[in-house]
């Protein structure tokens, strides 16, 4: 757990992301990362000299019938209050409105009821369990299907909610999450979706996984060429040399 402590507190010092009194619900899907983060940031407040509360909310997509006794009884003995919460996710998604891509509108979903949970209980922050390489296939996914360059944020603050969102695991690997969740015998729940590992998502894992056989620290370059902003030499409009014309300039001056 020392790792899984030393990249929460340098995305917490690096980004600001828990300050005093907060009140951090953990959205917990059953997975390796959720559960590890759950129990992560359960041993931060030990170390962390800002105190803060936790509680966590795990969303019932109708999906599928699922045990979860063993991930509530995990959250007791750790002392963090921990509820199911029942949605109609899955009905919405795959029943009535059939989406051939339903990824997208799943996640909208599950983070607008979580964020709501969130509010409903009195928390300022929302803790998602999203890992190193999650980072990384984000910023690939933009590249080649949204033709951007784009990621999501370690701290994203959502106005209409006045909630914070926090990634706590930016710098974590995944398979020192994996190699954690295994050793310490957390309790994880197997996928509950039927279209997991076939997502757009895990081409974009595969490819990860080329490109560190041709470079071993592959993704500690990129998670470094994307964290530090300062190196950053795109095409921007504004570094351009005063007096020069961009193409679309010149065609709209036609």
């Amino acid at each position: 757990m020392k790792q899984v402590l030393g990249c929460i507190r340098r995305a917490d010092e690096r980004f600001s992301m828990i300050n005093p009194n907060d009140k951090i619900c953990i959205g917990v899907s059953g997975g390796k990362d959720s559960m590890l983060l759950l129990y992560g940031l359960k041993l931060y407040q030990y170390f962390c000299r800002r105190p803060y509360e936790l509680c966590a909310v795990m969303l019932d997509l109708d999906l599928k019938e699922q045990d979860t006794s063993h991930i509530e009884r995990f959250a007791q003995s750790i002392k963090v209050p921990f509820e199911v919460k029942k949605t109609d996710i899955g009905k919405v998604v795959f029943e009535i409105r059939k989406e051939k891509n339903p990824c997208a509108l799943c996640a909208n979903l599950r983070r607008g009821a979580l964020n709501n949970y969130a509010v409903e209980h009195g928390c300022n922050k929302v803790a998602l369990g999203h890992n190193r390489e999650d980072v990384i296939e984000t910023f690939l996914l933009s590249m080649f299907y949204e033709r951007r360059l784009h990621t999501f944020g370690p701290v994203t603050y959502l106005g209409r909610k006045k909630v914070t969102l926090i990634r706590p695991f930016v710098f974590l690997p995944e398979k020192q999450i994996l190699s954690v969740v295994k050793r310490l015998n957390i309790p994880v729940l197997p996928a509950n979706c039927e279209v997991a590992g076939t997502t757009k998502r895990e081409q974009m894992k595969k490819l990860t996984a080329y490109l560190c056989t041709v470079w071993p620290d592959a993704e500690e370059r990129m998670i470094r060429a994307i964290s530090e902003t300062q190196k950053y030499e795109m095409w921007d409009k504004l570094r351009l040399p005063p007096g020069f014309e961009t193409d679309a300039q010149v065609r709209g001056g036609q």
